[in-house]
């Protein structure tokens, strides 16, 4: 539901600017499109996730418009909340939190309450069946931020830098890993809060507005490469805002309301030309500076 709230959203934002496109959406968790069974013919598929061995197409999470069931409020009001909460971190704070990303049972779900739980100076993210929405959240607390190196990555992901937004902790000397860094943070507070920072300030470049854009560009750059012209099938069921809310129950209407989006006063940001020179160059970057912390131990 809130991933169609946040399409009709864009719409909202950018009114009649929003190219019309055919395309495919699986909400699951794990991406499908292998590189080598569909080299020759690769199939656009969006998701939530992606691998670097994937064709699978990353899209912003339902999340950013909320999660009703755990009480996780639209992405501008909950990292508002998470930023304050990290404001009453001690600077002699040496615990570790550790979220791991996993299914939750329908029953008896809880808020995470992220914005308790950053008065820690590390925080562990640790992938679970597959990629997990929680990312965002720790990386937000402004800890020292101990990734252990994930195998799925989502739309934001992929510009977080080790040791500059996050510290990176290899699954194949786990222990090891984490009571190097650990032990490395308390000795270099300075410079272990300097890399929380940045992974928090990362996250506050990722506002709302930057959301939409990307949705917005990667849409329009996705109706580009169509070779027809998108047509209304006739058992297609039309969706809009008010339909949204008739379907929605209480509690989901709430938070629809609060992730609602107004008409944009500026366009959308301007999409830079490609440049695979410095896609290269970033991945390239990240592996060594990964590889380096692992030889560190």
């Amino acid at each position: 539901m809130f991933t169609i709230w946040g399409l009709l959203q864009l719409l909202r934002r950018y009114p009649g600017m929003v190219p019309d496109v055919d395309l495919m959406f699986e909400c699951m968790d794990k991406p499908n499109i292998n590189r080598t069974e569909h080299q020759s013919m690769p199939l656009p598929l969006f998701r939530y996730c992606t691998t670097p061995d994937h064709f699978d197409i990353p899209f912003p999470d339902w999340s950013f418009w909320g999660w009703p069931e755990i009480n996780i409020g639209p992405w501008d009001e909950e990292f508002r909340s998470i930023k304050q909460g990290s404001q009453a971190r001690s600077s002699g704070e040496h615990k570790l939190c550790v979220r791991i990303g996993k299914k939750k049972k329908k029953m008896g779900l809880r808020s995470p309450s992220y914005q308790i739980n950053c008065n820690h100076r590390y925080k562990i993210y640790a992938e679970g069946y597959a990629w997990s929405v929680s990312l965002k959240y720790i990386v937000s607390c402004g800890s020292l931020s101990l990734i252990i190196s994930p195998q799925y990555e989502d739309f934001f992901s992929r510009g977080l830098v080790p040791k500059k937004n996050y510290w990176p902790v290899s699954p194949d000397n786990l222990c090891r890993s984490i009571k190097y860094v650990v032990e490395w943070g308390n000795a270099h507070l300075a410079e272990a809060e300097t890399i929380g920072k940045g992974g928090q300030d990362f996250m506050e470049s990722l506002s709302m507005d930057r959301v939409y854009d990307y949705m917005y560009h990667l849409i329009t750059e996705y109706s580009k490469l169509l070779d027809f012209k998108p047509v209304q099938p006739s058992s297609a069921e039309e969706v809009c805002l008010e339909s949204m809310f008739c379907f929605a129950d209480e509690k989901e209407r709430q938070f629809l309301q609060r992730s609602t989006s107004f008409p944009s006063p500026s366009p959308p940001c301007t999409l830079q030309p490609p440049d695979s020179d410095l896609i290269k160059n970033l991945i390239e970057t990240k592996k060594r500076i990964i590889n380096n912390v692992q030889n560190l131990m």
